[in-house]
């Protein structure tokens, strides 16, 4: 879990810590995320190559934390939400399926699931399922908005995340 306000670290020691959470970003979502000149997150970015604390792919254009790591598409389309809500965002992180992620936002908690075409009624049921011991505010990211009408029962804010960070939020309406 990260914590978005009050981090005392070094621009260097937080992009490490960034990207160690989620494994794999976009290079723009790192800098975005940061919100600092271009030509500082390349000179961070430069040192911490340099140093062996992460892996530029500038052909895919993912920061990675090692060689080996293989991206999770779903993770970085969920990661566009954390930018997203970054201003009243506390604390977000990596979570276990069926979410991806979750963020803290006063006192509340996000809970970011990835739902495929025809998986509706497997997140759908896991949303019920955890609503009934534990307070979250479920956040569908779909791949398709016609996909809403499949979980219409379900109380969560849906949305769709385009591949350049564009995001889209829908409420069902029957």
């Amino acid at each position: 879990m990260i914590a978005v306000k009050e981090n005392r670290q070094s621009l260097e020691q937080k992009i490490v810590e960034l990207v160690s959470e989620y494994q794999a970003l976009k290079i723009e979502q790192v800098e975005k995320y940061f919100g600092l000149p271009s030509e500082t997150m390349a000179k961070a970015f430069r040192m911490l190559v340099k140093k062996g604390r992460v892996v530029l792919e500038q052909d895919t254009g993912v920061i990675k934390v090692s060689k080996g790591i293989k991206e999770d598409e779903k993770q970085i389309l969920s990661f566009w939400l954390v930018l997203d809500f970054l201003e009243d965002c506390d604390f977000h992180g990596v979570a276990h399926f069926p979410l991806v992620l979750e963020m803290y936002r006063s006192g509340s908690v996000y809970s970011v699931f990835y739902c495929m075409e025809g998986d509706e009624l497997v997140i759908a049921n896991s949303i019920n399922q955890l609503q009934k011991s534990i307070c979250f505010q479920p956040i569908v990211l779909l791949e398709d908005q016609a996909q809403i009408e499949k979980m219409s029962e379900l109380n969560a804010v849906f949305c769709t995340v385009e591949e350049h960070g564009e995001v889209a939020y829908f409420t069902y309406e029957s």
